[in-house]
C-alpha cells in the first residue's frame, strides 16, 4: 500500500503522476497516507517556506499509523539528500526520481518493476487532464533561483517520445494534455523547437486540446501566437507568462533576460494576434532592495497588463544563490503588506477578466461532477450531469462569485 504526496510545480505534479502510475502497473495498491506502508514525498525547493513545507510534510508522513518508510525525492533532496534522510530513521533520501518506484516496490514487497503496461491515464486515480513533461531543467540562473541547481541544465524528451505520449493519451480518452517543462520554451530536438512540436502533436491527434503549462516570455514568438490562432482552439488560447517584476529595477537585479518594454510589447502582440486570450502571470514582492516606490510600481504595470490570474508570492532567500548575498533584505512584515496588496490586486483583474468574458463561447474541460475548467483557465459551474473528462462548448450568461454559468452549445 502506498501514498503520493507531491509539493510544488505543474512538473513535480507530472511526475508524481508518473510514479503513481508505474507503482499502480507494477500492481501495488495505492492508499491513504494512514493505511500506507510506504509513502514518496515529491519535494519543491523554489523558496525556503518550500523547503519548510517539504519537511513538514515528510515528519507527518513518518508518524503515520502503519510506521511507513518515506522515500523523498525531488528538487530539495537533489540538493543535499544528507539533510533530508536525517529528518528520520524511516526516511530514505532518493534525488535520482528514475529509481523511486523500483526503492517503493522493493520496500512494498520485494518485488521489481514488471513490464505491465500502465492503467489507463483517464482512470480516477489521475485529473481529467494530464500532464506531459516534455523539458527539465533551466539555463536562465535568475539571481533569486536555485532550480538550476536542483534541476541541472536544460534537457529536453524526444519529440517522437512526446508525440507517442500523446498519441496514447487521446486513445484512452483524454482530451486536454498540459505540456510542462521547467523552461518549457527551451524545448529543442536537434533543430526543431516548441513551434514545430505543437504543429507536429497536432497533426498526430485528432481533437485532444493542448495547453502550454508556463513560458519565459523571451521564447513567445510571433510564429507560436499565431499558430494559436489557427488551431482552432486545439491550442489553448492561455498562456502563462512569468513576469516577478513590475519595476524595471527590481527586474533588472533578478537578472531576468527581458525588460517591460518588450514584455508590454509581447502583450499587445499576443491580444492583437489571439483575440480574447488569457494571460497569467507570477509576481513575486519583497527582492531585496525593493523600495515602497518600486512596489508601487510593480502594483501599476499588472495593472495595466490587466493580467487574468497572478501567481503572487513573497521573496524567500535561498543560500546559493547571488540574490542570498545581499545586505537589503526586505523586512517580512513589510513582504507580507506587499503580498496582500499584490494579492487584492490579483483578485481585482481575475474579477474584470471573468466579466468581460459573459456573453463569449469557450471550449470547457469537465474536471469532476458541476466543475470544468475553460480554456482561459477560469472555473466554470456545468450540469453535474455531464461526465468528467468531457469537452464542451458552453456559452457563458452570468458569472456568480467567481464562478462562470452558461449553456452548452453544438
Amino acid at each position: 500500500m502506498f501514498h503520493v504526496i507531491n509539493l510544488g510545480c505543474k512538473v513535480n505534479r507530472v511526475e508524481a503522476d508518473a510514479l503513481t502510475a508505474d507503482l499502480l502497473a507494477a500492481g501495488a495498491q495505492i492508499a491513504a497516507a494512514d493505511t500506507a506502508t510506504v509513502i514518496i514525498v515529491n519535494t519543491c525547493t523554489v523558496t525556503a517556506e518550500a523547503d519548510t513545507k517539504a519537511r513538514k510534510a515528510i515528519r507527518q508522513a513518518a508518524r503515520q499509523p502503519q510506521s511507513p518508510w518515506v522515500i523523498a525525492t525531488g528538487c530539495g533532496v537533489n540538493l543535499d539528500p544528507v539533510v533530508w534522510e536525517a529528518l528520520g530513521k524511516r526516511i530514505i533520501a532518493e534525488p535520482n526520481k528514475d529509481v523511486v518506484v523500483q526503492r517503493a516496490l522493493e520496500l512494498l514487497s520485494g518485488q521489481t518493476l514488471s513490464d505491465t503496461e500502465a492503467p489507463p491515464i483517464h482512470s480516477t486515480e489521475f485529473r481529467a487532464r494530464r500532464g506531459v513533461k516534455v523539458q527539465d531543467g533551466c539555463d536562465n540562473h535568475c539571481s533569486y533561483c536555485i532550480v538550476p541547481a536542483a534541476r541541472g541544465a536544460a534537457r529536453s524528451v524526444p519529440l517522437q517520445q512526446i508525440r507517442e505520449t500523446a498519441q496514447a493519451l487521446e486513445a484512452e480518452g483524454v482530451r486536454e494534455i498540459v505540456l510542462t517543462g521547467i523552461n518549457l520554451g527551451r524545448f529543442r530536438d536537434v533543430d526543431k523547437g516548441l513551434r514545430s512540436l505543437l504543429t507536429e502533436l497536432l497533426q498526430a491527434t485528432r481533437s485532444a486540446r493542448f495547453r502550454l503549462s508556463s513560458l519565459e516570455p523571451p521564447d513567445c514568438s510571433r510564429e507560436l501566437l499565431e499558430l494559436i490562432a489557427a488551431s482552432d482552439g486545439r491550442l489553448c488560447a492561455h498562456l502563462h507568462l512569468p513576469l516577478q517584476s513590475g519595476s524595471v529595477e527590481v527586474l533588472e537585479a533578478m537578472e531576468r533576460h527581458y525588460d517591460l518594454a518588450a514584455y508590454e510589447a509581447l502583450v499587445h502582440e499576443a491580444r492583437a494576434t489571439v483575440p480574447g486570450i488569457a494571460l497569467t502571470t507570477d509576481v513575486m514582492v519583497g527582492f531585496p532592495g525593493e523600495t515602497d516606490a518600486q512596489h508601487k510600481k510593480s502594483l501599476a504595470f499588472c495593472r495595466k497588463m490587466a493580467f487574468s490570474r497572478m501567481h503572487v508570492f513573497r521573496y524567500s532567500l535561498r543560500p546559493g544563490t547571488t540574490a542570498a548575498l545581499r545586505g537589503d533584505q526586505i523586512d517580512p512584515t513589510v513582504k507580507a503588506q506587499r503580498a496582500c496588496e499584490m494579492r487584492a490586486l490579483a483578485q481585482e483583474l481575475m474579477r474584470l477578466d471573468l466579466k468581460a468574458r459573459v456573453g463569449t463561447l469557450e471550449r470547457v474541460l469537465i474536471e469532476r461532477s458541476g466543475r470544468g475548467m475553460s480554456e482561459s483557465y477560469h472555473q466554470v459551474r456545468v450540469d453535474a450531469q455531464l461526465p468528467p473528462g468531457s469537452l464542451i462548448t458552453m456559452q457563458f450568461e452570468r458569472l456568480r462569485d467567481t464562478l462562470l454559468e452558461g449553456i452548452e452549445t453544438p
